[in-house]
């Protein structure tokens, strides 16, 4: 008995083997091997690409905190490619670069570059009186060329109408340098100046007032004439609103006070124990 090989199955055969061949070729393909990366820094920042497949699409991304900074270029001939991108905030940059189907992440760290002429100082208040127990603050933020405020201590020099001179080193805590000025107990200008690295800045200025009326002496060539001092005896600010309050036997006397240079004429003699009370100055 003779078996003949039926000829649909060769057909089917051929067939399969045509259709698996064409699915094969469907298959996507393998992803490319990610290329090397160098981030080079100094007057901007530029990645280096080595290794991208010749001609494929290069794309650099930086997670900045102002939202994506995206840069596009074409790999060369040799699969190198130099991405130039603008950007010159210190700290940590998350950033993605693609070379065709590659992928490849990392963090781009700069750091802030050295302090600039001029320093800008913010001093907390214009005139304070010195009696008051809370001095004024010094702010400052030392910026390098490109706005970052850099780290290196700043250097003060302060100086108080006494003569006294004070120094002090305000290291940069959370991108600010501060510190407080003490008045001191004597009336003027006081004045202070920074430095940091090579940077200077402009001089920074407080007046320092007198307090609030607090003692009163006559004068000996006038009876109704009295000089008024703070509590530190500083005489008192011009124009000051003073109050003179005291008992005269069985009466509360209050004698109204307007010092001029610390001297004021009374329209009646003070009585013993007069105490002063004058107006906070606003």
């Amino acid at each position: 008995m003779t078996r003949r090989r039926d000829p649909r199955l060769g057909g089917l055969l051929v067939g399969a083997l045509t259709l698996a061949a064409l699915l094969g070729g469907c298959r996507p393909a393998p992803p490319g091997r990610a290329p090397q990366v160098t981030v080079v820094t100094g007057s901007g920042v530029t990645f280096v690409l080595s290794g991208a497949p010749r001609g494929a699409p290069v794309t650099v991304t930086l997670l900045t905190p102002a939202g994506a900074l995206r840069r596009a270029a074409r790999a060369g001939p040799g699969g190198n490619a130099r991405v130039p991108v603008p950007y010159a905030r210190a700290g940590l940059t998350p950033y993605v670069v693609t070379a065709g189907a590659a992928r490849v992440e990392g963090q781009l760290r700069l750091t802030p570059g050295a302090p600039r002429t001029p320093l800008t100082l913010k001093v907390g208040a214009r005139a304070v009186r010195v009696t008051q127990p809370r001095p004024p603050a010094l702010v400052l933020h030392p910026l390098d060329a490109d706005g970052n405020v850099t780290a290196r201590p700043v250097e003060l020099l302060i100086r108080r109408p006494d003569g006294a001179r004070l120094r002090r080193v305000a290291p940069v805590q959370h991108l600010t340098a501060w510190t407080l000025l003490p008045p001191g107990r004597v009336t003027g200008l006081l004045r202070v100046t920074a430095t940091t690295g090579d940077a200077a800045g402009e001089v920074g200025e407080v007046d320092l007032l007198p307090g609030p009326a607090r003692r009163a002496a006559a004068l000996p060539a006038a009876a109704l004439d009295v000089e008024l001092r703070d509590a530190l005896g500083n005489l008192v600010a011009p124009l000051e609103a003073v109050t003179a309050t005291a008992r005269d036997g069985d009466w509360n006397v209050e004698v109204p006070l307007s010092p001029v240079e610390g001297r004021a004429r009374s329209p009646a003699a003070l009585p013993a124990g007069a105490r002063l009370q004058g107006e906070e100055l606003r």
